[in-house]
């Protein structure tokens, strides 16, 4: 995030270029640790996005979910491991994600970092999804319909099982979608 701090003490250069560093407002150390422990801490304690109304639609539109091979990556449901915090230890939580590197073909983004190459992504989870206007990575879809449609690699059976149903059931797979 470009904090410096006593785990990562030294600037990144930006793109590679050091000499970019120069015009550093506040070069040297920028937090003596307390505050990136207290971002973790923050980011660790947040609570998930609460779901909209699940209503005889959106149930319905689960099933579709399921049938057609989204909740393969996007599993509704995960379980935490063991944890020393009472509020961690084993709880049960939907993200709709998997959180795994899938290869996702044409939907790739080209960026590979470590072990995602250009075309691995990490599942995105889909809580909260019924408050955001633009999906994808990289925003270029504005309907669910888009989002979907644009899937490849490893979600191309999931798509095209999407792509063959009748226009009835992609709008109970839409309630659905909206109630995350």
């Amino acid at each position: 995030m470009g904090v410096t701090n006593p785990e990562f003490p030294d600037e990144n250069c930006p793109g590679g270029d050091c000499d970019s560093l120069s015009c550093n407002p506040l070069p040297g150390m920028n937090d003596d640790g307390s505050g990136v422990d207290g971002f973790h801490d923050f980011m660790t304690f947040l609570a998930p996005p609460p779901r909209g109304p699940i209503t005889a639609s959106a149930l319905a539109g689960d099933l579709i979910f399921r049938g057609i091979g989204c909740a393969g990556c996007h599993q509704p449901t995960l379980r935490t491991g063991p944890n020393p915090v009472a509020a961690l230890h084993k709880v049960s939580y939907s993200p709709f994600s998997d959180f795994l590197l899938h290869d996702m073909g044409a939907l790739g983004d080209g960026i590979t970092q470590n072990k995602a190459t250009g075309t691995r992504m990490r599942t995105a989870p889909l809580w909260g999804l019924r408050k955001i206007t633009r999906f994808l990575h990289d925003g270029r879809a504005t309907t669910y319909e888009q989002a979907i449609l644009a899937h490849d690699g490893q979600g191309k059976k999931a798509r095209d099982r999407f792509a063959a149903l009748p226009g009835w059931k992609k709008n109970l797979l839409y309630a659905f979608l909206g109630s995350l």
